[in-house]
């Protein structure tokens, strides 16, 4: 992974990306007059497309990228703790796909827990035409995302809506 530190149109607008080699981005960072917007709850924001180099756009170090992330996520670390405990390894649940990501699906089980599953293992266990935002998918809690604050699913199946 490569970590972008990109100016924005505005002054005091910056642009913070963990890209891969094709420049796809995985995290976001977006600060706007001292306010942060991320690529995980509550935001959801992230580039669609590759991201795209201009002139004054620097590469920055993996710890740099961190240091910024982890202040951005600090107000919803309280509401991540809370997640991990009541959605403990081995629970089943349900939730409704909101979008897709290149980590994965992206679930919403509740207001403050999110989850992510593989789409191509999700794919396998679902009719095409329930692989899109707004269906039902149920699976099992495996394990977290610690950096995104994500549930990890698997033993994935897509759900007709309720």
């Amino acid at each position: 992974m490569k970590y972008i530190k990109a100016q924005g149109i505005e002054e005091q607008e910056y642009y913070y990306f963990e890209v891969d080699a094709e420049m796809i981005a995985y995290r976001q960072i977006t600060v706007m007059n001292g306010r942060y917007m991320i690529s995980i709850a509550p935001d959801f924001f992230l580039a669609e497309k590759e991201i795209e180099l201009f002139e004054g756009d620097e590469e920055i170090s993996h710890e740099q990228f961190n240091e910024i992330w982890n202040k951005a996520i600090a107000p919803y670390r309280t509401d991540w703790e809370q997640v991990k405990q009541d959605y403990v390894r081995g629970t089943v649940v349900n939730g409704s796909m909101m979008m897709f990501y290149p980590q994965g699906v992206i679930i919403q089980l509740s207001e403050t827990a999110y989850a992510i599953a593989d789409t191509s293992m999700l794919s396998a266990q679902t009719k095409p035409e329930l692989m899109y935002p707004g269906y039902q998918v149920q699976g099992t809690v495996t394990g977290y995302d610690n950096n995104n604050f994500w549930l990890i699913l698997e033993h994935c199946t897509g759900l007709m809506r309720e």
